[in-house]
């Protein structure tokens, strides 16, 4: 599945590059029964997704070659050899339907691009060093099992963007080895936009696609704000932050 499937025929914005918008429309699932272990406490959280059930979105673009379920890169931090300013993220998987109970044993995908909006693993991917291939690459994904808690944590970089979307990290949670959630978070523009233009990220130059105008993100205020992360840090120093993934179990 290459960056190029994803094209339609769409006047592009000067700054950005083909669009990748029917990779990511917004598309609604309803998660199956399946069997887990959740504790009886409550988790408490402090990010504004805390007790709320996490919107579904598309797959979009770029999952590890083979599906995620194949995917063998059990690992926290999913830097490898690149370069970026510091994320790292702490995400809490609770059960909505028992009152935000953790669970612990669910599968955490991630996936993003890299500074320069380019993912590992496929080839064709145009950008702004020209069309790139980085088959074999495993850069920025891998999966953590939820601990005890329902936490798992990963070390990244800021993800950079390229043309049509927002910048963003994919995020998949299989239980039971059942798919239970398909989505995607973003940032703050403040926060966005400052990297973009910082020196690791300035031949991106800033995002012009807004998250409210994103395909995924801009159909629903209440969504977007769920989906928005809530980081501290700064551009020297790197970012932080946690985000509660709700699934309905």
């Amino acid at each position: 599945m290459e960056r190029k499937n994803f094209l339609k025929a769409f006047a592009v914005a000067a700054a950005a590059g083909p669009m990748l918008i029917d990779a990511c429309k917004k598309e609604s699932s309803s998660a199956s029964a399946t069997s887990t272990t959740t504790k009886s406490t409550t988790t408490t959280t402090t990010d504004s997704s805390s007790c709320t059930l996490t919107p579904t979105e598309t797959e979009g673009p770029y999952p590890y070659p083979g599906g995620e379920l194949t995917n063998p890169l059990d690992r926290s931090d999913i830097i490898e050899t690149q370069t970026g300013i510091p994320l790292s993220l702490t995400l809490n998987v609770v059960n909505t339907n028992s009152s935000c109970a953790a669970v612990s044993g669910a599968r955490v995908d991630i996936w993003h691009c890299n500074k320069d909006g380019y993912y590992s693993g496929y080839a064709n991917q145009p950008g702004i060093s020209g069309e790139l291939s980085y088959v074999g690459k495993t850069f920025l994904r891998g999966y953590q099992l939820s601990d005890t808690d329902g936490v798992v944590k990963f070390s990244t970089i800021y993800p950079g963007w390229y043309g049509g979307r927002a910048t963003h990290i994919h995020f998949e949670v299989y239980v039971d080895s059942v798919l239970k959630k398909t989505t995607q978070v973003t940032f703050s523009e403040t926060i966005s936009d400052a990297v973009d233009v910082s020196t690791l990220y300035a031949g991106l130059g800033v995002n012009p696609i807004r998250n409210a105008s994103d395909s995924v993100f801009g159909n629903s205020a209440t969504d977007l704000a769920n989906e928005t992360v809530a980081l501290t840090g700064s551009i020297s120093a790197g970012y932080s932050g946690s985000y509660t993934i709700g699934l309905a179990l």
